[in-house]
């Protein structure tokens, strides 16, 4: 599987943002691996935005550490200095687990038909697919983006083979020429960094600084997260 990546000459021939992006996950903690992925996300796709949803109960996961309004506030103060990024709530206050298949009906309603929409998913999350609710019905609602570090070249199974091979995009931007249907491979430089790296850090009572923005950590600091 060749996993490809948008050349910077490329992203200057987009002179509009179109299309709206969407990055779920926990972030039990947020940190800076998940927002330098949804910058450059954003830089090399020329989204016109792109929406990080905290999820309220991970269907593939344990139950978060700390309560979903915590991790939504962590998510808020995180973006608040850059205008592209965008806090979605609707997984929280709607409660119960959170499937994929439902959030994206619901801002396929509220964006249109025609709205490019565009699902991010890291290559962990991609494989396990199949074990998804509903999974082949997300892309009749957006195009899936899936990143991956650089020279990671998985192995699918037969049945995400089969999908890939039926959806592939055979360019980046068709990811804005559609609203939804297509599978799109991308390489980004990966932060190692993790929530439960963290998480395991607080607990600890070691330095987490440098690791996430400055407003997340003096949150975590102030009501005794993690520990």
């Amino acid at each position: 599987m060749i996993i490809n990546s948008v050349t910077r000459s490329s992203l200057k021939e987009r002179k509009h943002p179109s299309g709206t992006a969407i990055m779920g996950g926990t972030f039990d903690p947020i940190h800076n691996g998940h927002l330098r992925a949804a910058v450059e996300i954003v830089d090399r796709f020329a989204f016109r935005a792109l929406r990080l949803i905290p999820c309220y109960q991970p269907v593939h996961k344990g139950q978060p550490s700390v309560t979903a309004q915590q991790r939504l506030d962590m998510v808020e103060k995180a973006i608040s200095c850059d205008e592209r990024l965008l806090v979605d709530s609707r997984e929280i206050l709607r409660k119960g687990p959170s499937y994929s298949i439902d959030t994206l009906k619901e801002i396929r309603q509220e964006v249109g038909p025609d709205e490019p929409l565009i699902m991010v998913l890291g290559m962990d999350s991609f494989l396990s697919l199949p074990t998804w609710h509903n999974w082949q019905a997300l892309i009749e609602y957006a195009h899936l983006l899936v990143v991956s570090r650089p020279g990671w070249e998985p192995d699918f199974i037969s049945e995400l083979q089969t999908f890939c091979e039926n959806c592939r995009a055979t360019s980046a931007h068709e990811l804005q020429c559609a609203p939804s249907g297509f599978v799109w491979f991308e390489m980004l430089p990966s932060l190692e960094i993790s929530s439960s790296m963290i998480r395991a850090l607080c607990k600890k009572q070691e330095s987490i600084a440098y690791l996430l923005p400055e407003p997340v950590q003096n949150y975590i600091k102030q009501n005794n997260l993690y520990l």
